[in-house]
């Protein structure tokens, strides 16, 4: 008997962001209650919302499935994959960045550190650019450097009106 896939794949058909621009809350489930497509438990806030869900423990594996719109093996593989950073998650619960590693300065440096290595290795002047702007990322985020600030200039004019006294009693 051929087995049930885990999740179904569908084409996307518009902005998986547009319920944000509509000021609405992203659901977890597609709003057509489609089951969901490939990948979806590993999109960025879809995962951050799910790992925070079993830190919590308030809901079961299934009940997870069906508000995911996935299976329950799906969740179990989930929750297996993303152990360490559910349990970093658990122990940090008042933290709503954990298991964010862009949130985290370490790991933020560690991938600078990929990217100028592989920028390192290249011999194009755009290689050499990169790698300069990388380095100075990172002196910038140790502390090393002053972080970048602008500054504006307000060039207006202001005017002030005194009711009931002439300009010519001035």
């Amino acid at each position: 008997m051929p087995r049930k896939p885990d999740v179904s794949v569908e084409k996307s058909d518009g902005d998986p962001m547009a319920a944000t621009a509509a000021g609405k809350e992203l659901e977890p489930l597609r709003a057509s209650r489609a089951p969901a497509r490939k990948g979806h438990l590993e999109r960025g806030w879809v995962k951050h919302r799910l790992i925070r869900d079993f830190a919590l423990g308030e809901k079961t594996g299934r009940e997870l499935a069906e508000i995911y719109g996935v299976s329950a093996n799906s969740i179990s593989t989930f929750k297996r994959r993303y152990s360490l950073e559910i349990e970093e998650v658990r122990n940090n619960l008042a933290d709503e960045y954990a298991s964010v590693w862009v949130a985290d300065k370490m790991k933020r440096i560690a991938e600078y550190q990929e990217a100028a290595e592989k920028m390192a290795n290249g011999s194009s002047p755009r290689n050499a650019e990169v790698l300069v702007s990388i380095l100075k990322a990172v002196a910038e985020e140790l502390g090393q450097l002053p972080a970048r600030t602008q500054v504006n200039v307000s060039t207006e004019t202001t005017v002030y009106e005194i009711v009931g006294v002439s300009a010519d009693d001035i």
